[in-house]
């Protein structure tokens, strides 16, 4: 599986002029999905903010990259901040969300991992939904689309989650294999997004 940084490459050095709809929605979808496992594997961070910087890296390089797939090559992070607030995704709130979360304790990453994921797997969507309006969309339209995918998205992973049973004690496994040298940073990376893209 290709990094979410080896994804956002690609589709930041791709050109997409003559590409066809469902060549760029291919490329959208790809952003989107590594973005969010990329967002929900940070989200464990034990170190604390460390994730709420990591994870707004992550949403800001994918929404750049969707941008460039519909054809906005330029897009800054500055103004990506202005497309999140207009929607009601901004970063303050983000954090908000993702500090009380770490008050939970030994529940965190179980809290964090889905809300990271639905999260980012929500701004990919209304961001792509901004770019494909040529920039019009209203700030109620992405508010409301926002609302509606975060819900379905945590409600997916949540699911997942039940299903996987302990996905503490196995991040515990992954974390006690890294920290006694069986992994390296790359594999356990791979690893913890893989398990994470499963739960």
């Amino acid at each position: 599986m290709a990094s979410y940084q080896q994804t956002f490459k690609r589709v930041m050095e791709g050109d997409y002029t003559d590409a066809t709809e469902a060549e760029r929605e291919e490329a959208v979808r790809d952003v989107i999905r590594v973005g969010a496992i990329a967002a929900s594997a940070t989200s464990i961070t034990p170190i604390p903010l460390a994730d709420i910087a990591a994870i707004s890296a992550v949403q800001i390089a994918m929404v750049q990259a969707i941008g460039r797939v519909r054809g906005f090559k330029n897009i800054d992070s500055t103004t990506v901040l202005e497309i999140l607030a207009s929607f009601g995704a901004g970063l303050v709130a983000q954090n908000v969300i993702m500090t009380a979360s770490n008050l939970l304790f030994f529940l965190g990453p179980l809290v964090k991992a889905p809300m990271a994921y639905a999260t980012t797997w929500a701004i990919g969507e209304v961001g792509d939904y901004y770019f494909k309006s040529g920039q019009a969309a209203s700030s109620h339209e992405m508010k409301d689309m926002f609302k509606r995918v975060y819900k379905e998205k945590k409600a997916e992973k949540e699911a997942a989650g039940k299903k996987a049973g302990t996905l503490k004690e196995r991040l515990n496994q992954l974390n006690e294999a890294f920290a006694d040298g069986l992994l390296t940073e790359e594999e356990f990376q791979a690893k913890k997004e893989a398990m994470l893209a499963d739960f």
